[in-house]
This record gives structure tokens, sequence and C-alpha cells, in this order.
């Protein structure tokens, strides 16, 4: 039977169809006798839970119509497409639709009745087709159902003087439909397939309770990232132009002009000074030794012209130092096996995918440097490594020796230094070396040893992760390609196990925001911590 949107719904028979109230109803003798075609717009549960279109008995339920177009629209495509990847008779019949569509990829039309039967039956796609603008506020476009129901409204509207009316079993569209005043057709009973048997529900649910039990008696390894979402900031450093390097050089040499006092030019000497004791503060001298023609000029003429040199090459090369110290951004998270049992054969695997990110694993703080007094030059300290210019050359000013006073002085002198070469020569035997047994339940780089330069990805393996323990944190370090405003990328986490059926995954986002930081900002502050 067609049912017919408005105000008052009638049984009519198969020998004749009504147009929407708006435009009254039809009897049948007023429809032409010959050459009748009806379009049909079924929704996807006629795919779904129909026997095939081709097996359907067509001549019984229009008997009245020459020809039926069945016409496929844009949303039943899409939902076929969605459905066919599961398990189970609805992915089979949605497999089975989806073949019959791919045919009017390469033809305009398919045809589903034998040859010489009536009606014709023709299956044909417009995904072209929309719904109806005019019916947005009385139905809900985001919905599937609707959808479909405003795409017949349109077609009808469009193809002025051929009947058309939905195909569906479900009473959400023919309700829409009626509310509307759409057309519609309900699917005859023994157009649908059979009920799965109780055997086939039975088997099924078996199965899944296998499953189900046997998953249960798996590890249940957890991945669980700390402090997201993971955004960061980085900073892009502009190379020093030629005129700022030349003024940071005019700086320094104001700041640190070339010497030109290089200490008295005469000997002298004196008794030591307060605090000795001993015979040294008896029978010791010191004497001044000034500073050499030699001296001086290797201060003039290399030191000092050296110091300035290396100095530019800083200033040159700052921007490349000032983007490498910066503090990496870095990542946290813990693998647990909250299951109850360990996992067997353990792989697990970090790999960066977008953006241009790597991997690098973090080091120690380094040590602060000091010169031969043990003072630090001066510095930024951004992360690490630590920035520095090269410290000033100290200029020659002559310097105080100790010499010795008498002869008993310098025999005592060489005793001391016969003395220090007697140490005692005692053998050192090293045990020989024996590989250190892995532990079973520990991770170990896959590739044998601490990945030391950044990379795209790294792996650990472990021969059996005890469920319950205590959770195996990992971090690392994120270096962002600093070329671009923005980099974006995830990182991917799996763990493998022999006894797990499906590896564990998950996908964490990352986000690295770079702006530019000021180079000669930072050059400056290296020449007022100049020491």
């Amino acid at each position: 039977m067609v049912f017919i949107g408005c105000k008052e719904i009638r049984r009519i028979s198969m020998t004749r169809i009504l147009k929407p109230c708006l435009f009254g109803s039809l009897d049948a003798a007023s429809m032409p006798a010959t050459h009748k075609t009806l379009h049909l717009i079924p929704d996807t549960n006629v795919f779904m839970q129909c026997r095939h279109l081709h097996e359907l008995p067509w001549s019984t339920a229009f008997p009245e119509w020459d020809a039926i177009v069945v016409v496929l629209v844009a949303p039943v495509i899409r939902e076929i497409d969605r459905q066919k990847g599961g398990q189970g008779r609805l992915a089979k019949r949605a497999r089975t639709a989806n073949s019959l569509i791919g045919r009017l990829i390469d033809s305009s039309a398919v045809e589903l009745a034998a040859d010489g039967e009536k009606p014709t039956v023709t299956l044909v796609a417009m995904p072209e087709l929309r719904p109806n603008p005019s019916l947005q506020d009385d139905l809900d476009y985001t919905q599937a159902d609707d959808s479909i129901v405003g795409i017949v409204s349109a077609f009808i509207n469009a193809q002025e003087g051929r009947q058309a009316a939905l195909l569906s079993n479900d009473n959400g569209p023919l309700m829409s439909a009626r509310r509307v005043s759409v057309p519609f057709h309900r699917v005859p009973s023994d157009w649908l397939l059979p009920a799965e048997g109780d055997d086939d529900q039975k088997r099924l649910r078996a199965l899944e309770g296998e499953v189900k039990r046997l998953k249960s008696a798996e590890p249940m390894c957890v991945i669980q990232p700390h402090g997201e979402p993971w955004e960061f900031g980085a900073k892009r450093f502009q190379p020093l132009t030629e005129e700022q390097i030349q003024s940071l050089i005019e700086m320094v040499k104001e700041r640190f002009p070339a010497a030109t006092d290089f200490g008295s030019r005469e000997k002298a000497e004196r008794r030591p000074g307060l605090g000795l004791s001993g015979i040294y503060a008896l029978y010791g001298r010191e004497e001044f030794v000034p500073a050499s023609d030699d001296e001086i000029a290797l201060y003039q003429k290399e030191q000092y012209p050296d110091w300035l040199s290396r100095c530019e090459t800083c200033f040159h090369e700052l921007h490349y130092q000032l983007q490498n110290a910066q503090e990496l951004p870095r990542i946290e998270m813990d693998l647990l096996n909250e299951g109850s049992r360990p996992a067997e054969g353990v792989r697990v695997v970090f790999y960066l995918r977008g953006g241009g990110l790597l991997l690098k694993l973090p080091q120690e703080d380094d040590v602060s440097e000091s010169d031969g007094d043990g003072n630090l030059s001066g510095e930024i300290e951004i992360g690490r490594p630590r920035i520095a210019l090269p410290r000033p050359p100290s200029a020659p000013t002559g310097h105080w020796k100790r010499t010795s006073g008498s002869s008993l002085m310098g025999a005592m002198e060489q005793a001391a230094r016969l003395s220090s070469l007697a140490r005692p020569l005692t053998p050192l035997i090293n045990p020989p070396a024996f590989p250190t047994p892995r532990e079973p339940d520990a991770f170990y780089w896959k590739m044998g040893s601490r990945p030391e330069y950044p990379r795209p990805g790294t792996e650990l393996t472990c021969e059996q992760w005890r469920h319950r323990a205590e959770p195996e944190s990992f971090e690392f370090e994120i270096i962002s390609a600093l070329d671009r405003d923005d980099c974006v990328g995830a990182l991917h986490v799996e763990i493998h196990a022999s006894n797990l059926t499906d590896p564990i995954k998950k996908a964490i986002p990352i986000r690295v925001s770079v702006r530019i930081g000021s180079t000669w900002e930072k050059a400056t502050e290296l020449i007022e911590q100049l020491e």
C-alpha cells in the first residue's frame, strides 16, 4: 500500500497512487494506462533487511506500473560504505550492496528484473540530490532518515509530473514523510529476510563469551601520558647582520681594550711574604721577572686579535647556538600492566608522525665549566648547553718566582722532587669482564644501547613484563623544525606481546608553536656578562 501524508490517511489500492494533498487525489482512471514509471528512493534498511533487489517480487507489489526506477541517494551510499567493514550478517549485506552500487561507477544504470518481466526494474545513482531547503524547519537534516525524506521532496519538485515515493520499513522516516506530505511506500512483509536462527544466536553468543574470557586472561597493558595536552613553545633566532656584528665587536673593544701597561721592566728581589714557615721562611727568596718583549708582542699581535676574531665567529654562529641551547619540550608517560598475568615477549614502540618532529632521550645537566682560576666565564644559561664568549687574554705584566737562597735549599728541593717519583708499583689485577645477565622483567633498548642522537622513533623489549608492578616511566625530549610557525604531529605508542591478541596502541597529539627571539638582545647580554 502507498500512503500519502495529508490530513486524512486513506487506504488505496495498488492500482493507484496519491500525490500529496496539495495536489489532491488521483484515481486509477485518471492515470495513463501505459509507460507508467514510479521512482522509488529507498532508505538504507531496504538493502540491510530485505532480500536482494533482484529477488524481490516487484510485479506483486507494483502491478499497475510499467517501470520501477530505484534511485540511490548520498546518505544511503555513505551508510552502506560505513557498515561494510564489520562482521556478521549486517556487514555481509552491506558488502553485497556495495558491490552492486560499484557497478554504477562503470554504467549509468543496472537492470534488476529479468528480460521481459513487468515492471522493468532499474537501479540508478543520484548522489547529487540534496534535501528540499523549504522543509529544513520541519526536518532535521543532520539525521540520515530526515535527509532522505527531504531528498524525496526535492526530487518530486524537480521532476514535475513524475511519480516518486520513499521506500522504507522503518517507522521513523515513514512518520517524517507523513508529517511533511511526502509520498511513501512501506516495504511488504514478504520482502524481509527471516530472523537469524536461535542456534546461530547461541553460537554467536558463545563465541563472544569465549573471546571475552580469553581477553580477560590476557595482560591488560595501559598507556598513560602525563600533562596533556602536549602543547609547547620554541624560539627561532635570526642571524645577525654584518653591521650588527661590527657594532658588537666595537662594544667588546670598548669594554675590553687592548692592554698598554705591561708592568715594571726592572728585575727585583724580595723576601717571602708573611704566612710561610719552615726553612723556606729563613732562606727562601722571590725574584720578579718582567714581561719579555716576545710575550708582549705575542699578546699584541696574536692573542688579542685572535680573541676578537673568535668573538666575531661566535656572533656569526650565535643564532644557531641559541636555537640549539633552548630547553627542549619534555613529554612523559607511564606504561602499566594492570592485568592478571605477565606480558610475554614484549616490544614497546615509540615513533613520531607529522610536523618534522624527532625524539631525543634527555641527558643529565651539564657541569659548569671554569677557567684555570676556578672562575666561571660570562655566559647565558638557556637550558643546555651554556653559551659564552671567549674570555679576553691576560696581558703579560711580569711575575714573581721563588729562588733557592742557599745550597741547602737547592738540595732539599732536589730531594723533594726525587721522593715524588718513589711511588709503590702495586700491580692492578683486573678480574675478567663477564657480560651482565639481563633481568627478565626489565626493559632494554632493542638496538642494544641507549640511543644518543635524535631519531623519529625507538623501541624497547622486555622478556616478561610483570603484572601489577610499578609503572614503567619514559621521558623524551621533542626536537622540532624551527623553519615553520607551528609543528603539529603525534607520538604513537604501541605495546606488542606474544600473549596479546591485539597490540595496544595510542596516539597523543603534539603541537610546538614557534616565535621569533632576539639574537641582538642575547648578544649584548653575553658582552655584559663577560669578565
